[in-house]
């Protein structure tokens, strides 16, 4: 490498060498790590944890912080609009640095991050001196059916979180992590405001967290109390026994003042999803349902239909939804069509879906182009409207 080189940095002399090649996305990246090439990075002190940070008006706290006690997910879901702006591409680029920059010095890393869309940055106002910067992906690294946001999350202008929702229909697996050294600072309510701007954003109005946030195979979800901080927001175990676990456990919290759960009780009530709904949200609707069960059953299909030929699948469904909703994909690039083709793999599964009137087909076509093409913000609005493409994918994935 010193050789082929000349007088370039080695890093961006091989990062030039990657982009030029005539593969894809996905194939670059998979050579690359093939390498197993060790990357040092000597940072300086404007990406050090201490004076990394966005310049801004100081806010001053004049009273007691918010403890968690104090907040009502009900009334923060339903409070006014969030102020938000769209940046610039450039302004979308500099945020990206610093996100990127914040998770490298905690050894840490966020697909948002990593592959984040500068073109589509926008700046959340969320209050007492906080901000949201939410980041989409694009195309390329895109998710074949639930729509992906990040957000990094600043007080005062230093970084103090970070966010991560996957979404599906009303339906976001909320991932909130706020950095070690701001764990006491009001984080019931900064985690209410950042569902309330995704509320806002995207439509959604069912939250599931996943067993790993409330301390399933995470010792330090134990320690915290993790399932705790979010029951007592509201959430709710999506599995009978463990709802009933957690009913005795509140009796015995309420019959004995100084009652702690044992750790090994809550390994046991972290080990399924937590769900919060909404008022007017299809109660129960998203119980039994996991993303992988979808995938399950695009296999079941490949095998039973398709002698396992997982590339016979993937032709015989794009030509099907094609045909079925009559659209035009020869303009599309090679990522928006994969997409299209992973999208397709589940549409062809849907039973009646020929019968569907016109109106139907037509929002189902702009919901892949959505999604293929376009922002993942309208992608969620658009199938939230498309009741049965709603049924048959929680059918799948329940």
């Amino acid at each position: 490498m010193r050789a082929a080189k000349g007088r370039r940095n080695e890093l961006g002399w091989i990062i030039e060498r990657f982009e030029s090649l005539k593969i894809s996305h996905q194939a670059k990246a998979e050579l690359y790590d093939s390498l197993k090439l060790h990357v040092i990075w000597k940072f300086g002190v404007r990406a050090s944890r201490t004076q990394m940070k966005l310049p801004r008006k100081i806010f001053f706290h004049r009273a007691p912080l918010i403890q968690r006690r104090e907040v009502s997910l009900v009334k923060e879901l339903a409070s006014s609009p969030i102020p938000m702006e769209r940046l610039s591409r450039a302004a979308g680029e500099r945020i990206l640095d610093l996100a990127r920059e914040t998770s490298a010095v905690r050894y840490r890393e966020l697909h948002g991050f990593t592959y984040g869309d500068s073109r589509r940055v926008l700046k959340a106002v969320l209050g007492r001196g906080t901000e949201a910067f939410v980041l989409g992906v694009p195309p390329e690294n895109r998710l074949p059916l639930r729509a992906y946001h990040a957000a990094l999350i600043l007080k005062n202008g230093v970084p103090v979180a970070y966010f991560e929702g996957l979404s599906l229909f009303e339906r976001l697996e909320s991932g909130f992590n706020l950095y070690y050294t701001f764990r006491e600072g009001e984080t019931a309510w900064l985690f209410g405001r950042v569902l309330r701007l995704m509320r806002q954003l995207l439509g959604v109005t069912v939250f599931s967290i996943d067993p790993y946030q409330a301390g399933h195979e995470n010792e330090e979800g134990i320690e915290s109390g993790a399932f705790w901080f979010y029951r007592k927001l509201g959430f709710r175990p999506v599995r009978p026994e463990l709802m009933k676990l957690t009913l005795t456990e509140e009796q015995k919290i309420a019959a004995h003042g100084g009652y702690q759960t044992p750790a090994r009780t809550l390994r046991k009530l972290a080990a399924g999803h937590l769900l919060f709904e909404m008022p007017g949200a299809s109660v129960g609707a998203w119980d039994r349902f996991q993303i992988r069960n979808v995938g399950l059953a695009v296999q079941r299909r490949m095998a039973l239909e398709f002698a396992g030929d997982a590339q016979a699948i993937r032709a015989d469904s794009t030509r099907f939804i094609k045909r079925v909703l009559d659209l035009e994909t020869r303009r599309w690039s090679e990522p928006e069509l994969r997409i299209f083709e992973s999208f397709s793999l589940v549409l062809a599964m849907i039973p009646g879906i020929t019968r569907w009137n016109a109106t139907e087909k037509r929002l189902a076509a702009r919901v892949i182009s959505a999604k293929a093409r376009g922002n993942e913000a309208l992608y969620l609005r658009l199938m939230q409207g498309h009741a049965w493409m709603r049924a048959a994918l929680i059918g799948f994935g329940s």
